[in-house]
């Protein structure tokens, strides 16, 4: 049986490009068999076995921006992560072998680009992180998802594909999921995420937000806070003392595994920067306030962010910049400017790739 493994790691900007990848290989090739491969400490661990695919472990994990004992461990992991690559390529000889990022991947890549096996990876965001550009030398091909990220890589190897958004994204109905959620037709509703780990000065920021708006009937929050962040956003809430109409128009959630209903039927969003919302914002349409995260690495989620504002798509709001009367003055302007959100959703659509995970594999399908 042919196989392709999938090195997807760390988090969801990770994980959620490869399964996409997967779900088109599974649907033209159904015989192929797809082995994800992962690290011990990342989400993979549990989102890989949902979605029913197999999952095989590497040991490593990511560095710390400081030096630290777990420097030191991240160094001994870089060994025992090249010893398990080459155990894993051994074991499974797979025709093909494919990188969509987080610390797995880098070693398996560069073992499998060595050994002579084909090899792809996806670089997710507009600017490219280190692990990508250094395999982008060794590496067969090279799929981005921005074209702002062509000039990192040998122009030979390198093709734009998007970024692979799940199909739920792009089949659901802005009505359907209205209805879903028993929104009215005269309400706006309101998403806030800061990622899975959640973001400290955007749940601030909500917070106070929510509070300046919590008797304003036709705005409904969704309010994401991170598994970390859930227990004392929840406790903030509850000291706001809302009456029972206003509860119901404040929803406050750990994390939600039903983004795709949320995106679609909300009016807005605010959130960070990371490259699979990006997708998904324009997969989907959703006007934004985008707050890049300060502290990634190579400030990649900045250049994320200005591929939707710098077409109007957006607005960008620094971290260093946010607070909660700034976040409450620029949704009060949009929310009570229908024609503005309208033509911000229109700009949203314009910067989707909607077959990504079709480009990819018109890159694949000659290695299966």
């Amino acid at each position: 049986m042919k196989k392709v493994l999938i090195a997807a790691g760390g988090t969801g900007g990770h994980i959620y490009p490869g399964l996409a990848i997967a779900e088109i290989i599974k649907k033209n090739c159904p015989e192929i068999q797809i082995i994800f491969i992962g690290s011990y400490v990342g989400m993979e661990k549990n989102i890989i076995p949902q979605a029913g695919y197999k999952i095989a472990y590497i040991r490593a994990r990511g560095f710390e921006r400081s030096l630290s004992l777990e420097t030191f461990s991240a160094v001994k992991g870089i060994f025992e992560s090249i010893h398990d690559a080459k155990e894993i390529l051994s074991k499974y000889d797979p025709q093909i072998v494919i990188g969509t990022g987080g610390f797995t991947s880098a070693m398996l890549l560069r073992e499998a680009a060595k050994k002579g096996y084909h090899t792809l990876i996806h670089e997710q965001n507009a600017f490219p992180g280190r692990a990508n550009k250094m395999l982008g030398k060794r590496v067969d091909r090279i799929a981005v998802s921005f074209d702002e990220c062509r000039s990192y890589f040998p122009e030979e190897k390198v093709f734009l594909s998007g970024n692979p958004v799940r199909e739920s994204f792009k089949q659901l109905k802005t009505e359907a999921c209205r209805e879903k959620l028993n929104l009215k037709d005269d309400q706006k509703m309101i998403v806030a995420m800061g990622g899975s780990q959640g973001a400290e000065s955007i749940n601030r920021a909500v917070l106070d937000l929510i509070k300046a708006n919590r008797d304003r009937e036709n705005l409904v929050f969704y309010h994401m806070t991170g598994k970390s962040q859930f227990d004392w956003i929840s406790q903030q809430v509850e000291q706001m003392h809302l009456s029972k109409a206003e509860k119901e128009r404040v929803h406050i959630l750990a994390y939600s595994n039903e983004m795709d209903t949320l995106l679609k039927a909300s009016d807005l969003a605010i959130a960070r920067s990371g490259a699979m919302s990006v997708a998904e914002f324009a997969i989907t349409g959703t006007p934004t306030i985008l707050i890049p995260f300060p502290k990634a690495a190579e400030n990649h989620q900045e250049f994320n962010a200005r591929v939707l504002t710098e077409k109007g798509a957006g607005i960008l709001i620094l971290d260093a910049d946010l607070t909660g009367n700034a976040l409450i003055k620029t949704v009060e302007e949009l929310t009570n400017h229908k024609e503005r959100l309208e033509k911000m959703r229109k700009k949203a659509y314009t910067c989707a790739i909607k077959d990504a995970p079709q480009r990819i594999f018109e890159h694949l399908k000659d290695w299966l």
